[in-house]
This record gives C-alpha cells, sequence and structure tokens, in this order.
C-alpha cells in the first residue's frame, strides 16, 4: 500500500530530518542575547537620562531658548522615544525571536514608534541644519524668523512622521509564527515583523518614503553641513579682525561645530539603519549563513543607531558653551537640593556679554 507522505511548514525538527531539510536553529546564540542586552539597556539608562536632563534644562531657562533650542528640544524627545522602545526590540530580536509571547500591540506600537521616530529626526536635522546655513549666511534675513515658526515647523514634522511613519507601520505590522522552511522573506526574520499579506505595499512604501524621509536628508544635511562649513571658514579669512568680529565669528564656528557633531552622529547612526533596510527586503538563499548575517546585521545597525541617540544630547552641550554652562547650573541645583546643601552658586553670565541674539 503506498503512503503519501505531507511535511508543511509547521513540521517539527524531528520529522523535517528525515527529509533533505536541515532542522531549524536559531541564528543566534546565548551570548549575543546578553551581549546585547549590556549594551541596549545601558544605552537605555543612558540616553534616558542624559535626554531628560537636556530637556529640562531647556524648561527651567527661558534665557537658553531660541529657534535653534526648539529643534534640540524636540530632538531630545525623538531620542527618548527611541530609548523608551529600545527593550521591545531587544525582546524581539532574542527571547521573542521565534514566539512572541507578549500582546501583538507591543509589536505594532515599536514599528510604529521607531519609523515615526526615524522620520522625524531626519527631518528636525534637515531643519535644523537649514537655519543654521541661512543664520550665518543671511544673518538680517534670519533675524526676521521668529521661534513660532520654528514651533509650527516642529509640529508639523511630528504630524507628518506621525501620518506617513507611525499609522502604515502600526498597520502592516504584527507578531505571528514565521514559517522558517519557506521561500517567502519574513522565513529568517523574527516573529514581530511585517505580515506578509502587507508585503507589496510594505516594499512600495519603502521605494517612496525611505527616500523622501530618509536618504534625501542624508545627502542634504551632508550639503548643507559642506555649504555652512566653507561660508563660515571663507568669512574668517576675509574679515578684518577686530574685538566684535573675533566674538562673531567664535560664535559662528561653536554653531558650525554643534551642527556638525550632530550631523555626524545622524550619519553614524542612521547610515547603517538605512542599509540594513535595503538588504534585508532582498532576496538571498534561505540558508543559515544568510539567516545569521540577517540577524547580526540587523542588531548591530540597531546597537550603532541607539549609541548615536545617546550621544546627541553630549553633542548638543559639546557645541554650545551656553548650553554647557545651563546645564552645569541645573546640575548642581539639583545636586543642591538632594544634598540640602546650599553651596555658593556662580552667577551664569549675563545674556549681553556672552551671547549675541538667537545663536
Amino acid at each position: 500500500m503506498d503512503v503519501d507522505v505531507n511535511i508543511n511548514a509547521s513540521s517539527t525538527p524531528s520529522v523535517l530530518s528525515s527529509t533533505t531539510m536541515e532542522p531549524y536553529t536559531r541564528p543566534f546564540s546565548s551570548t549575543a542575547i546578553w551581549v546585547s542586552a549590556i549594551f541596549l539597556f545601558s544605552m537605555l539608562v543612558i540616553g534616558m537620562a542624559l535626554n531628560i536632563l537636556t530637556m529640562c534644562v531647556i524648561l527651567k531657562y527661558k534665557k537658553l531658548r531660541n529657534l535653534f533650542v526648539y529643534f534640540i528640544f524636540s530632538l531630545c524627545v525623538s531620542d527618548l522615544v527611541s530609548a523608551l522602545i529600545s527593550p521591545l526590540f531587544w525582546y524581539r530580536r532574542t527571547v521573542g525571536f521565534d514566539h512572541w509571547a507578549a500582546p501583538g500591540f507591543f509589536c505594532k506600537l515599536y514599528w510604529a514608534a521607531d519609523l515615526m521616530t526615524s522620520f522625524a529626526t531626519a527631518l528636525h536635522i534637515v531643519s535644523f541644519g537649514t537655519f543654521r546655513l541661512i543664520s550665518i549666511r543671511y544673518p538680517h534675513f534670519f533675524t526676521t524668523i521668529s521661534n513660532k515658526i520654528g514651533v509650527v515647523l516642529v509640529i508639523i514634522i511630528w504630524i507628518v512622521s506621525f501620518t506617513c511613519g507611525f499609522i502604515p507601520y502600526f498597520v502592516w505590522f504584527g507578531a505571528r509564527k514565521r514559517d522558517r522552511y519557506s521561500d517567502s522573506p519574513d522565513a529568517r526574520w523574527p516573529a514581530c515583523t511585517i505580515n506578509m499579506e502587507w508585503y507589496g505595499q510594505y516594499t512600495l512604501f519603502q521605494k517612496i518614503a525611505f527616500p523622501l524621509f530618509l536618504y534625501v536628508p542624508l545627502v542634504l544635511v551632508v550639503i548643507i553641513s559642506v555649504i555652512t562649513c566653507a561660508q563660515v571658514f571663507a568669512a574668517i579669512r576675509s574679515t578684518v579682525v577686530t574685538s566684535k568680529t573675533n566674538r562673531q565669528r567664535l560664535k559662528e564656528r561653536q554653531a558650525v561645530l554643534q551642527l556638525s557633531l550632530i550631523v555626524l552622529s545622524f550619519l553614524f547612526g542612521y547610515i547603517p539603519f538605512t542599509a540594513y533596510e535595503f538588504w534585508s527586503v532582498q532576496d538571498h538563499e534561505h540558508t543559515d549563513y544568510i539567516r545569521s548575517f540577517d540577524y547580526y546585521f540587523g542588531l548591530i545597525e540597531y546597537i550603532l543607531l541607539r549609541l548615536s541617540e545617546c550621544m546627541n544630547p553630549i553633542f548638543y552641550n559639546l557645541g554650545s558653551s551656553k548650553m554647557r554652562r545651563y546645564t552645569r547650573r541645573f546640575v548642581r541645583d539639583l545636586l543642591d537640593k538632594l544634598t540640602g546643601t546650599n553651596g555658593i552658586r556662580t552667577r551664569v553670565p549675563s545674556e549681553s556679554r556672552t551671547e549675541s541674539i538667537r545663536t
């Protein structure tokens, strides 16, 4: 009597071992789980502390606020959200790789918030760089741009990022058991990823939205930064040195330093991110090597992204002596309150002596 044997995608490894298929093994080890946990949870604590500190300083000291500081505050919000959802990334890439035991809402929330903050960060930095270039190249025109315009632009950026980033990913992504033996691209992906019924829309979305909100901003911020640096150094060489021009050029060099550090941090995090997004949707052989490469590529690019977001508050302070002074003052006052001491405080220098308008 002939016996028909049907082996489907849900077959166990013991059954599959009797066929030409190799038993499925996870593309990572326990070492990867613990090492990634050390990196990501350390950056979670550091990122939360530094971004909250920067936000508190901006909220407390009104004299610190200007058009650029509103963008910095909003960038801190974006980085803080990224830090808060990073444990969900760690879970989906480790213990939840094959089985997402948490409620499916958290899978959707991770993907939607992650893309929203990525779009928001890119648009913020392009806007920040553009205003910085205008302030240096056309200073008189820049004085006509009110802080309210910056606030309105920040609000628009978040609305666009929520509409074009959060909503589609919240709909398209979900958690379910993935068929590790199919020819589908999601055979090598974590349980929490794109639902394949939306795969066509997802790939079309990547071709349109990613260039618009990530790739083009990547190119623009480099161009803007180069032009800004060239403008400042050309002005330094051509200007007759006086005490007034010296102070002005010093502030402009600090502005260029701050912009350069922010842009370098952005490129450091988002070039690997975009490279992985492009690579992951390509057709690849379903081998252990490809699955392992895909896993570690995705893990490393995310760690680099989180590292760049942790460094941003440090760069904000490195590029602005004014921000450093107020940060030191805030920390000193906070320590005095916590310890119950009333030490002698060094007064923050007067605005008129240290900073010109809106730099």
